[in-house]
């Protein structure tokens, strides 16, 4: 893999106009972009951003970078699977979002998409950021962009709005971010708005799918049969049940693969990654139905989806493929397709169909070097011995954080005494095999 120093899991992301990410270094991100396209065959770029008020200032400094070696299909204000989708539609396009998705209004991000709506390759971030090392300054300034709107009505006539009847009354939080425009016009009728209008100064800001006690007290309070969360760049989507209790994506992708096998659809498979519950894996087993885990984020699964010719995988955050709706995370389509397959239940069915979630532990060892977890014996060692004896009623994950010297040890178990009994044995061992007893 390349080792790269800007893009992360999710692109270059950080405090918005403070390297990298000035205005200056934005215009030579577009000067990168642009030749490394170019380089690729890519003949145009389709640009999106969401409601920070850094956003627009950013997208018009890129696009002075990127020249006019490209044509700029400019969206605008979007979600980003919008970007991911229209560029999928575009053999000879690249795509760019302009987003830090769940973070405060203070950061920001480039989120890249390939010419199939799919994030960049490490291959392909690598390369830009060797041009964007290489790119000479050149003068920013404001420039005026012009949203095509045909291309994101192409993209709302593709999901297919839901006219919500009173007898199902919905909460949704738009996280004053790029749902915030859209949403209103997919989800009608009985539904209650938070996190509106799209509002960069209080974008996630006690809002959205990474801060939800509003939108639980709000449906408790109203009575609504449901409510539905969005992130910033609208690429998540978790749920609230008519209680107050959070729905996250693992159980979202039960519901959908659920409803997929009792309708006879094909289903070979679903995709989830390391920490995925084991809960749902078990569930799922029942069905016949194999789970298949990748590294942490959306782009893996998407990448497992393509090599197996699957369409369904869920991270627990909220990110939700459905490959025949789009390349990527879409928190729309989720929120759409969900509500249909609830809508499709008996009203006192509507909430009883979720796995009961496997308890689950997370113990941070702050070591003084990082040794490689294979040449760690004791741990190992307890490991193997560990899943010999309890088998699939157990999942272990052990792994070293990738920017601190922690090790991570991560319990899952189908009973709670067993995770923690568990997680005691792991602890002592990798504390002696790391001298730290």
């Amino acid at each position: 893999m390349a080792n790269l120093r800007y893009f992360g899991t999710d692109g270059v992301r950080g405090k918005a106009l403070a390297s990298p990410l000035t205005l200056a270094e934005t215009a030579r991100w577009g000067q990168a972009w642009s030749r490394v396209a170019q380089a690729r065959g890519i003949r145009e770029l389709v640009i999106g951003w969401d409601s920070r008020l850094s956003s627009e200032p950013l997208a018009q400094a890129f696009l002075q970078g990127l020249g006019d070696g490209l044509h700029a299909e400019v969206l605008g204000l979007v979600p980003t699977p919008a970007v991911a989708w229209v560029t999928q539609r575009r053999p000879q396009a690249w795509g760019l979002m302009i987003s830090a998705s769940h973070n405060p209004p203070e950061d920001n991000g480039l989120k890249g998409f390939n010419h199939l709506g799919e994030k960049l390759s490490e291959e392909d971030e690598a390369a830009v950021e060797a041009a964007f090392e290489a790119a000479p300054e050149i003068k920013t300034g404001a420039r005026s962009l012009e949203a095509d709107a045909q291309e994101v009505e192409a993209y709302l006539t593709h999901l297919q709005g839901l006219e919500l009847p009173s007898s199902f009354p919905i909460v949704v939080d738009c996280a004053h971010g790029a749902t915030a425009p859209w949403a209103p016009r997919l989800l009608r009728g009985a539904v209650q708005w938070m996190g509106t209008p799209a509002d960069g100064a209080r974008i996630n800001v006690g809002v959205g799918s990474t801060h939800m006690e509003a939108l639980k007290a709000r449906v408790r309070e109203s009575g609504a049969a449901a409510g539905i969360a969005f992130d910033g760049d609208g690429d998540r989507c978790l749920f609230v049940d008519d209680q107050g209790q959070e729905v996250d994506g693992d159980q979202l992708m039960w519901l959908l693969a659920q409803d997929r096998h009792a309708q006879g659809l094909p289903l070979p498979g679903v995709v989830g990654t390391l920490m995925t519950n084991g809960g749902l894996e078990e569930a799922l087993r029942a069905l016949n139905l194999p789970l298949v885990r990748t590294a942490v984020g959306d782009k893996f699964m998407l990448r497992e989806l393509g090599r197996r010719g699957w369409d369904l995988a869920a991270e627990a955050s909220g990110h939700v493929i459905q490959k025949h709706l789009g390349p990527s995370g879409d928190g729309l389509a989720t929120a759409l397709e969900a509500l249909r397959v609830l809508l499709r239940r008996a009203p006192e069915t509507r909430w009883t169909w979720r796995f009961r979630p496997w308890p689950l532990r997370l113990l941070n060892l702050v070591a003084q070097e990082r040794r490689p977890v294979e040449a760690c014996t004791r741990l190992t060692a307890a490991m193997a011995a560990l899943e010999a004896r309890h088998g699939e009623a157990l999942r272990l994950v052990v792994r070293w954080s990738g920017t601190e010297p922690k090790l991570r040890l991560m319990v899952e178990a189908r009973e709670a005494a067993l995770m923690e009994e568990a997680l005691a044995e792991l602890e002592k061992a990798a504390k002696a095999d790391l001298g730290m007893v």
